[in-house]
């Protein structure tokens, strides 16, 4: 949709819609878990070589 604000200005509404908080908490939270697993899995490795 086109519509026509001030003088001669004409905006398009054509953008995705954000995601809900709840779901960017979801996101993070999970985002989180996979890097607190991959640096478990580090520090192993580091300990292993000690």
């Amino acid at each position: 949709m086109i519509g026509r604000q001030g003088k001669g200005v004409f905006v398009r509404d054509d953008t995705a819609p954000a995601p809900s908080a709840s779901a960017e908490l979801t996101e993070i939270r999970t985002m989180l878990r996979d890097l607190s697993e991959r640096l478990a899995r580090v520090e192993s490795m580091l300990a292993d070589r000690e």
